[in-house]
Protein backbone atom coordinates (compact mmCIF):
# COMPACT_ATOMS: atom_id res chain seq x y z
CA UNK A 1 0.00 0.00 0.00
CA UNK A 2 2.86 2.37 0.79
CA UNK A 3 4.64 1.71 -2.48
CA UNK A 4 1.68 1.67 -4.89
CA UNK A 5 -1.23 3.18 -2.99
CA UNK A 6 -3.58 0.29 -3.71
CA UNK A 7 -3.87 -3.47 -3.79
CA UNK A 8 -5.10 -5.00 -7.04
CA UNK A 9 -4.19 -8.69 -6.80
CA UNK A 10 -3.81 -11.30 -4.09
CA UNK A 11 -2.62 -14.82 -4.95
CA UNK A 12 -2.96 -17.37 -2.15
CA UNK A 13 -0.66 -20.18 -3.26
CA UNK A 14 1.00 -21.61 -0.15
CA UNK A 15 0.37 -25.27 0.59
CA UNK A 16 1.45 -28.07 2.86
CA UNK A 17 0.40 -31.63 3.62
CA UNK A 18 0.38 -34.17 6.43
CA UNK A 19 0.32 -37.38 4.39
CA UNK A 20 -0.70 -40.74 5.72
CA UNK A 21 -3.77 -42.66 6.82
CA UNK A 22 -6.24 -40.87 9.11
CA UNK A 23 -5.54 -43.28 11.95
CA UNK A 24 -1.88 -42.18 11.92
CA UNK A 25 -2.58 -38.47 11.37
CA UNK A 26 -1.84 -36.44 14.49
CA UNK A 27 -3.80 -33.34 15.44
CA UNK A 28 -0.73 -31.15 14.95
CA UNK A 29 -0.38 -32.28 11.32
CA UNK A 30 -4.09 -31.75 10.71
CA UNK A 31 -4.00 -28.27 12.29
CA UNK A 32 -0.83 -27.24 10.43
CA UNK A 33 -2.27 -28.32 7.09
CA UNK A 34 -5.56 -26.48 7.62
CA UNK A 35 -3.73 -23.44 8.98
CA UNK A 36 -1.49 -23.06 5.92
CA UNK A 37 -3.96 -24.21 3.26
CA UNK A 38 -7.19 -22.63 4.54
CA UNK A 39 -6.65 -20.24 7.45
CA UNK A 40 -3.86 -18.28 5.72
CA UNK A 41 -5.96 -17.55 2.60
CA UNK A 42 -8.80 -16.44 4.90
CA UNK A 43 -6.55 -14.05 6.83
CA UNK A 44 -4.90 -12.61 3.73
CA UNK A 45 -8.23 -12.22 1.91
CA UNK A 46 -9.77 -10.61 4.98
CA UNK A 47 -6.96 -8.03 4.98
CA UNK A 48 -7.04 -7.48 1.20
CA UNK A 49 -10.81 -7.30 0.70
CA UNK A 50 -11.46 -3.85 2.23
CA UNK A 51 -8.51 -2.35 0.34
CA UNK A 52 -9.80 -3.76 -2.93
CA UNK A 53 -13.34 -2.61 -2.17
CA UNK A 54 -12.07 0.93 -1.49
CA UNK A 55 -10.14 0.87 -4.79
CA UNK A 56 -13.24 -0.19 -6.73
CA UNK A 57 -12.18 -3.77 -7.41
CA UNK A 58 -9.43 -6.32 -7.52
CA UNK A 59 -8.71 -9.99 -8.03
CA UNK A 60 -8.13 -12.75 -5.51
CA UNK A 61 -6.77 -16.07 -6.79
CA UNK A 62 -6.85 -19.09 -4.49
CA UNK A 63 -4.62 -21.89 -5.71
CA UNK A 64 -6.20 -25.16 -4.61
CA UNK A 65 -5.44 -28.55 -6.12
CA UNK A 66 -7.32 -31.31 -7.89
CA UNK A 67 -7.59 -32.51 -4.27
CA UNK A 68 -10.21 -29.76 -3.92
CA UNK A 69 -12.38 -31.67 -6.38
CA UNK A 70 -11.64 -35.31 -5.53
CA UNK A 71 -10.37 -36.83 -2.32
CA UNK A 72 -7.99 -39.77 -2.08
CA UNK A 73 -6.51 -42.04 0.56
CA UNK A 74 -3.67 -40.85 2.77
CA UNK A 75 -4.41 -37.17 2.14
CA UNK A 76 -7.37 -36.42 4.43
CA UNK A 77 -6.04 -33.14 5.86
CA UNK A 78 -4.86 -31.90 2.46
CA UNK A 79 -8.12 -32.80 0.71
CA UNK A 80 -10.24 -31.32 3.52
CA UNK A 81 -8.30 -28.06 3.36
CA UNK A 82 -8.56 -27.83 -0.43
CA UNK A 83 -12.29 -28.64 -0.46
CA UNK A 84 -12.65 -25.94 2.23
CA UNK A 85 -10.76 -23.48 0.02
CA UNK A 86 -13.34 -24.13 -2.71
CA UNK A 87 -16.23 -23.21 -0.42
CA UNK A 88 -14.39 -20.18 0.92
CA UNK A 89 -13.68 -19.00 -2.64
CA UNK A 90 -17.31 -19.35 -3.69
CA UNK A 91 -18.52 -17.40 -0.65
CA UNK A 92 -15.91 -14.66 -1.11
CA UNK A 93 -16.70 -14.38 -4.83
CA UNK A 94 -20.36 -13.84 -3.99
CA UNK A 95 -19.44 -11.14 -1.46
CA UNK A 96 -17.00 -9.48 -3.85
CA UNK A 97 -19.02 -9.29 -7.07
CA UNK A 98 -20.95 -6.15 -6.11
CA UNK A 99 -17.63 -4.42 -5.33
CA UNK A 100 -15.84 -5.42 -8.53
CA UNK A 101 -13.72 -8.00 -6.71
CA UNK A 102 -13.25 -11.17 -8.73
CA UNK A 103 -12.31 -14.35 -6.89
CA UNK A 104 -11.20 -17.54 -8.62
CA UNK A 105 -10.10 -20.95 -7.42
CA UNK A 106 -7.57 -22.86 -9.49
CA UNK A 107 -7.21 -26.63 -9.36
CA UNK A 108 -3.76 -27.51 -10.70
CA UNK A 109 -2.88 -31.13 -11.24
CA UNK A 110 0.53 -32.55 -10.40
CA UNK A 111 3.12 -29.81 -10.19
CA UNK A 112 6.85 -29.90 -10.95
CA UNK A 113 7.72 -29.28 -7.31
CA UNK A 114 9.20 -31.50 -4.65
CA UNK A 115 5.74 -33.11 -4.41
CA UNK A 116 5.65 -33.85 -8.13
CA UNK A 117 3.34 -36.56 -9.44
CA UNK A 118 4.07 -38.97 -6.63
CA UNK A 119 2.06 -40.44 -3.79
CA UNK A 120 2.58 -39.37 -0.16
CA UNK A 121 4.32 -42.72 0.44
CA UNK A 122 6.78 -42.10 -2.39
CA UNK A 123 7.49 -38.59 -1.09
CA UNK A 124 8.10 -39.88 2.45
CA UNK A 125 10.30 -42.77 1.37
CA UNK A 126 12.60 -41.18 -1.15
CA UNK A 127 12.07 -37.43 -1.19
CA UNK A 128 11.78 -35.34 -4.36
CA UNK A 129 11.88 -37.08 -7.73
CA UNK A 130 11.84 -35.94 -11.32
CA UNK A 131 8.73 -36.66 -13.37
CA UNK A 132 8.44 -36.52 -17.15
CA UNK A 133 7.39 -32.99 -18.21
CA UNK A 134 4.13 -34.24 -19.76
CA UNK A 135 3.09 -35.59 -16.33
CA UNK A 136 3.58 -32.41 -14.28
CA UNK A 137 2.82 -28.71 -14.60
CA UNK A 138 5.63 -26.19 -14.54
CA UNK A 139 4.90 -23.60 -11.83
CA UNK A 140 5.72 -20.91 -14.41
CA UNK A 141 2.84 -22.10 -16.64
CA UNK A 142 0.40 -21.90 -13.74
CA UNK A 143 1.71 -18.39 -13.00
CA UNK A 144 1.11 -17.54 -16.68
CA UNK A 145 -2.51 -18.66 -16.35
CA UNK A 146 -2.93 -16.55 -13.20
CA UNK A 147 -1.45 -13.52 -15.00
CA UNK A 148 -3.80 -14.11 -17.96
CA UNK A 149 -6.81 -14.23 -15.67
CA UNK A 150 -5.78 -11.15 -13.71
CA UNK A 151 -5.22 -9.20 -16.97
CA UNK A 152 -8.57 -10.24 -18.47
CA UNK A 153 -11.28 -7.57 -18.80
CA UNK A 154 -13.03 -6.81 -15.48
CA UNK A 155 -16.39 -7.96 -16.84
CA UNK A 156 -14.87 -11.36 -17.67
CA UNK A 157 -16.26 -13.88 -15.18
CA UNK A 158 -14.26 -16.99 -14.47
CA UNK A 159 -14.89 -18.63 -11.12
CA UNK A 160 -12.66 -21.69 -11.38
CA UNK A 161 -10.08 -23.33 -13.55
CA UNK A 162 -8.73 -26.88 -13.71
CA UNK A 163 -5.19 -26.99 -15.06
CA UNK A 164 -3.77 -30.43 -15.84
CA UNK A 165 -0.58 -31.79 -17.34
CA UNK A 166 -1.10 -33.15 -20.82
CA UNK A 167 -0.89 -36.80 -19.70
CA UNK A 168 -3.10 -36.43 -16.61
CA UNK A 169 -6.79 -37.26 -16.93
CA UNK A 170 -9.64 -35.24 -15.54
CA UNK A 171 -10.15 -35.48 -11.76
Amino acid sequence: MEAFGRLDVLVNAAGTDAPGPVEDLDVEGWDRTLSVNLRAPFLLSKAAFPRMREAGGGTIVNVSSVAGKKGWANAAAYCASKFGLTGFTEALADEGKEHGIRVIVLYPGAMATNWGAFSPEERRESGPKEAPPAQVLAPERVADFIAWFVASPPEFVLTEGIILPIEEGLP
